[in-house]
C-alpha cells in the first residue's frame, strides 16, 4: 500500500482504548497490525519496529500462536520509516536487511504462496 497522504493517513487512525475493558480486566489489548497478505491461504504478517525495539510480550504470544500453523509466517523489520536494518521471520534467526533484501523475502514468500517455488525446508536453509 502506498501512503499518498501521509496527513490523511494519520487522521483516520483509530484508538483501540475504548476496547480495553472488554477483556475482563487482563492486559490483553489490541494489537496494530503493519501489513498483512493472502496469497492461496497463505499469510504474511508484517510488523514494523524502531530499530533496536524489543517484541512486546503480547505480540509474541500472537506470533507464537499465528506460526503454530504453517500458512501463517511473521515478518519483523527493525530500522527507522522506509529504512530497514535488519529482519526475522519469527522464530528463526535476526538477520541484516536492507528493503532489497526484505523485498527477496516477500517475492520467495510469494512464490511458495503462489505453488512455485522452493519448499519450505530449501526455503529455511536460504534465510
Amino acid at each position: 500500500m502506498t501512503i499518498r497522504n501521509k496527513d490523511n493517513y494519520m487522521a483516520c487512525l483509530w484508538d483501540w482504548g475504548f476496547l480495553d475493558s472488554c477483556f475482563d480486566g487482563t492486559r490483553i489489548r489490541i494489537t496494530d497490525v503493519d501489513g498483512l497478505v493472502e496469497r492461496r491461504e497463505h499469510f504474511l504478517l508484517i510488523e514494523a519496529k524502531s530499530s533496536g525495539a524489543p517484541i512486546p510480550q503480547g505480540q509474541a504470544i500472537l506470533f507464537n500462536a499465528l506460526i503454530k500453523n504453517p500458512n501463517w509466517h511473521v515478518l519483523i523489520i527493525w530500522g527507522a520509516t522506509n529504512k530497514p536494518e535488519d529482519a526475522q521471520f519469527w522464530g528463526r534467526k535476526k538477520f541484516k536487511a536492507d528493503e532489497t533484501k526484505i523485498q527477496e523475502l516477500v517475492h520467495r514468500w510469494y512464490s511458495m504462496a503462489n505453488g512455485t517455488g522452493q519448499p519450505k525446508e530449501k526455503e529455511d536453509e536460504a534465510t
